[in-house]
């Protein structure tokens, strides 16, 4: 699933920020090791024990703690599905634009301020359709549609790529490549990189969190841990490509249009004959089918995984997932994205409250239980068990997390209202969360004596 439209898009996040174009892939591929790294660290429970990762929080939260991990996720799920079901939405509305151009034509009726068009709603409303039966579909099933997902974003973007540079004409790549010195100065250049790499890791360890909730069918270890440990390579080549086409097509449109929507739309606008509505068509179907695989695994899956671990006797995963894509369009996603910027400066910066998540239960895992837990007492309401703690709640891992998120609050406050105002050294410590989240969540975690000497 590496090849999806986010990872395409990756690139102008980093140029924004001040980064020329090979600094912007360096940090990218810093952020791609550790996200591969964390990912098969939390995926140990699954893969030896065939444990959900609701289920595997109960070992550092305890029974009733790891409601609170777990709702945090739901939330993220949640919002994440709405806001990929609408990005698959545009690739729809391309796709039936380079079928019907006069979809154009029709008078829009939906107002300004929600931030979308009716052609724009049309696309999502069908997309929502189309994706909506994959989520019936049982795990064995769904490694065929991320099969499918992950061959075709492929093949798109290497050929989007491999057009755009062979008939860049004499523009060449345009200042995306040729200006090679970046407008930072000092040590503003790896204070910015280490944020980059932040920002890297922060997209994607959302997904990184339910690792486990798909280990847990592995047949054996190694079917989990080999394609993860080289994982981060073609979401990296997936930077690569975005940024290769974007640089290669500047010229030739005239801005750099680092939205796949907007690129593939104004390709057809400046080329509307039949063999460019073609072409068109399918580079946004191949988009469209990627988003979908994305979407079902990466979003409803590990959503209707955490409902259903909340309400087991009401609600089975099937029913939770169908609640996550339901719920993704109550928060209006295409009112969200109007104001993209902030929007997801402040869902990357929720990482801030994640990463002690993790690092509390590679802690616990890893060096407090040594990965010898009781599977059994994961399971039971009953206050002999190793994992009851105190009524329920580990108190040390709420400790542990309190300390791991309260130094960088500041930095976070600032991203939601940038009006405040902080210090140049807590702005470089918010820079450092992704990695002194999880740090500070690992070694602030006490050991309990009766897990030990259990």
């Amino acid at each position: 699933m590496s090849f999806n439209m986010s990872n395409f898009q990756a690139g102008s996040s980093m140029l924004s920020i001040g980064l020329n174009w090979w600094q912007a892939l360096i940090t990218l591929f810093c952020g791609h090791v550790i996200v591969a790294l964390l990912t098969m660290a939390i995926g140990f429970p699954g893969l030896y024990h065939h444990i959900s990762f609701p289920v595997a929080t109960r070992i550092a939260w305890g029974f009733y703690g790891s409601i609170f991990v777990v709702l945090n996720r739901i939330i993220l799920s949640i919002v994440w599905c709405g806001v990929q079901s609408w990005q698959g939405g545009l690739m729809t509305y391309v796709c039936l634009r380079a079928i019907w151009p006069g979809i154009d034509n029709l008078h829009n009726t939906v107002p300004e301020k929600t931030g979308m068009n009716l052609q724009q709603f049309i696309g999502f409303v069908v997309y929502f359709v189309i994706q909506l039966p994959f989520v019936f579909l049982n795990p064995s099933r769904l490694r065929y549609l991320t099969y499918i997902g992950s061959v075709s974003g492929c093949i798109v973007q290497v050929i989007l790529a491999g057009w755009a540079c062979a008939t860049m004409g004499s523009g060449g790549f345009g200042d995306v490549m040729a200006d090679e010195a970046s407008p930072l100065v000092g040590s503003q250049v790896p204070w910015v990189g280490v944020y980059s790499i932040s920002v890297t890791i922060s997209c994607m360890i959302a997904g990184a969190l339910s690792t486990c909730d798909y280990t847990r069918f592995a047949k054996r270890p190694a079917s989990a841990l080999c394609p993860q440990a080289v994982g981060f390579a073609p979401a990296w080549v997936s930077n690569v490509l975005g940024i290769l086409t974007v640089a290669a097509t500047q010229q030739r449109y005239g801005d750099r249009l680092w939205s796949v929507a907007q690129l593939l739309t104004a390709m057809q606008s400046t080329n509307p004959a039949t063999k460019t509505r073609v072409a068109v068509f399918f580079a946004a179907f191949g988009f469209f089918l990627s988003q979908v695989s994305l979407n079902v695994m990466g979003n409803t899956f590990s959503g209707g995984t955490d409902i259903a671990s909340l309400l087991p006797k009401y609600i089975n995963i099937r029913r939770g997932q169908l609640l996550t894509v339901f719920l993704g369009l109550v928060i209006n996603p295409w009112y969200l994205l109007s104001g993209a910027t902030i929007f997801v400066s402040v869902m990357s910066a929720y990482a801030v409250f994640l990463q002690p998540f993790i690092g509390i239960l590679l802690a616990h895992y890893f060096v407090v239980q040594k990965r010898r837990i009781k599977v059994s007492d994961l399971y039971t309401l009953d206050s002999q068990g190793i994992y009851w703690y105190t009524c329920g709640v580990n108190w040390r891992s709420v400790v542990a997390w309190v300390a791991a998120v309260a130094p960088h609050i500041p930095g976070f406050l600032m991203t939601v209202n940038p009006s405040i105002q902080v210090s140049t050294g807590v702005l470089q410590l918010y820079y450092l969360s992704s990695m002194t989240g999880f740090l500070i969540g690992q070694n602030s975690l006490p050991p309990h004596a009766k897990v030990i000497s259990n």
